[in-house]
């Protein structure tokens, strides 16, 4: 099995119907970017990041981890015709091993809400996973609340394996988070292959 590299990581392109994926590089952080991760409708499902401002030397320290991390990969999601990223797709907790990973998805520029990206960019992740990294079990978790989340999900082929109650907060209030996974035996072949 060949190591997520940075270099192996720069080669990585997946396309979607409306737009590709590529694995983040500190230099693809923009102003709008970080405006949208403070943005309390983006961030209010977020949690790690609504604990703090987000900064431009923050996100780039972040994104800058995941390019260098081997057990992780943090794809920006591009429109076509677009030169900046409106979303990003984290595959993380990579364990080759065990054959598991987790998939968490946001999609930071409001503009691009509704238009199916994030079902399209799950999807075509969760694929590139499965046959390039050879993960049998694929994991995410959104709160029940966040509808359009947990139904991307669906649309990208998870399903809902429980829904945990009293374990979670939201706005200072117990919540139910929908645990999702999606396993390889469901799915199909990814878009491209590593090469």
């Amino acid at each position: 099995m060949q190591a997520l590299t940075p270099a192996l990581k720069r080669n990585i392109n997946l396309e979607i119907p409306q737009g590709h994926l590529r694995p983040l590089r500190p230099e693809d952080v923009h102003p709008c970017y970080v405006d949208g991760l403070n943005n309390h409708d983006v961030n209010k499902y977020l949690v790690n990041v609504r604990q703090r401002v987000q900064t431009l030397e923050t996100v780039r320290a972040f994104v800058n981890a995941d390019h260098l991390a081997a057990d992780a990969v943090l794809f920006g999601i591009w429109i076509d015709g677009q030169t900046r990223h409106c979303g990003t797709v984290r595959l993380h907790l990579i364990d080759r091993e065990e054959g598991t990973a987790v998939l968490g998805i946001c999609i930071f520029d409001k503009q691009a809400w509704g238009r199916t990206l994030g079902s399209a960019a799950i999807s075509v992740v969760t694929q590139w996973a499965f046959v390039n990294l050879s993960l049998d079990t694929i994991e995410a978790g959104a709160y029940a609340n966040n509808v359009g989340s947990w139904k991307a999900f669906l649309k990208a082929g998870y399903e809902v394996a429980e829904d945990v109650c009293g374990r979670y907060e939201l706005d200072g209030k117990p919540t139910v988070v929908r645990k999702m996974v999606a396993h390889r035996a469901a799915s199909g072949s990814a878009s491209r292959n590593l090469e």
